[in-house]
């Protein structure tokens, strides 16, 4: 019962945000996000007993989720947070987002084989709506390692882009979500790397928080 509450509710934001993105774009023909992609960051924090379950039905369903929009990566998350799932997916626009979320209300396999199933197992779900920098280009260059997301409530253009041998991969400000954060994706050759890059790391006196992630089976970032 639950779940198909949360469902309709869900059904019913994406389609008055399309209503409303559809009037604002109308009557403002100047303004345009279309150029400029949107990455959402989500962070879903599963039922231990739960755990294992969410990640092979998610292995088996995922292809119905990617059909609508893309998948940056998909990580599960080892150190930093426990039972937790990060991933980020790519947006040309806050319209393409409210016309894939309406999309994934109305997709009734998605709905019935994998959002059904999930919801008893989530026991919290976060979102922030990010804007990649001009210097970043989330292209990966190695393959295998880990990964590192670092938020730091620090002004992204005061951010390092050096971090001993690590990869930055991308460097993201908040546009809705946690407001005045940044965050950094950064790849490690391996996970010892990560102990050596740190004595690299510049953060100061900010509040940051950093999460060691491993990929999935099924994320674009290996």
């Amino acid at each position: 019962m639950a779940a198909n509450i949360l469902m309709k509710k869900g059904r019913v934001v994406a389609q008055s945000f399309l209503r409303l993105s559809n009037v604002r774009l109308s009557n403002a023909r100047t303004y345009s996000m279309q150029s400029e992609p949107v990455y959402e960051l989500r962070t879903y924090s599963i039922r231990p007993k739960d755990f294992k379950d969410f990640i092979q039905l998610s292995a088996e369903c995922m292809h119905l989720r990617t059909g609508h929009s893309k998948l940056i990566g998909y990580w599960i998350s080892e150190i930093g947070g426990i039972s937790d799932v990060v991933h980020i997916w790519e947006y040309d626009s806050l319209h393409q987002r409210a016309q894939v979320r309406q999309a994934l209300g109305n997709d009734s396999n998605w709905l019935s084989k994998y959002i059904s199933k999930i919801m008893p197992m989530l026991d919290h779900q976060d979102n922030v709506l990010l804007k990649l920098t001009s210097k970043s280009s989330l292209v990966q260059t190695d393959i295998g390692g880990v990964y590192e997301l670092c938020c730091t409530e620090k002004p992204f253009k005061e951010l390092s882009v050096k971090k001993g041998d690590a990869q930055l991969l991308g460097t993201f400000s908040s546009l809705i979500g946690s407001l005045g954060t940044s965050y950094q994706l950064w790849h490690h050759k391996s996970i010892d790397d990560i102990v050596t890059s740190a004595a690299f790391s510049t953060y100061g006196s900010y509040c940051t928080r950093s999460r060691l992630l491993l990929p999935t089976p099924w994320s674009p970032m290996k």
